[in-house]
């Protein structure tokens, strides 16, 4: 089955926003795309480099995902997301440096 950039952008947008491991059904289910569909997003991005399988139905977006591919308006939003969490390690980073 040939799935849209548009269905695979979906497909990876929310592995990008979730951050975890995610099954298939979980990722169908988020997406209110059909299994099929899904497999074939997820297939594509594995080739694409963009995906990891974790084990049989267990999927993760990688390291590689590029976000330039991404609309701007979920690129913006997941960067926020990736600068917050990089601020809150760096403060708990200081506070237990400064307790010793």
């Amino acid at each position: 089955m040939k799935v849209t950039a548009h269905y695979q952008n979906t497909v990876l947008i929310i592995l990008l926003q979730k951050r975890r491991p995610m099954t298939l059904k979980e990722i169908t289910n988020d997406c209110r795309l059909t299994y099929h569909q899904v497999a074939s997003c997820l297939a594509a991005l594995k080739a694409k480099g963009y995906v990891n399988r974790i084990q049989t139905g267990l999927y993760e977006a990688t390291e590689d995902a590029k976000l330039i591919e991404l609309p701007p308006e979920t690129q913006v939003r997941v960067l926020k997301q990736k600068v917050e969490e990089l601020e809150n390690q760096v403060k708990t980073l200081l506070m237990y440096t400064h307790s010793y």
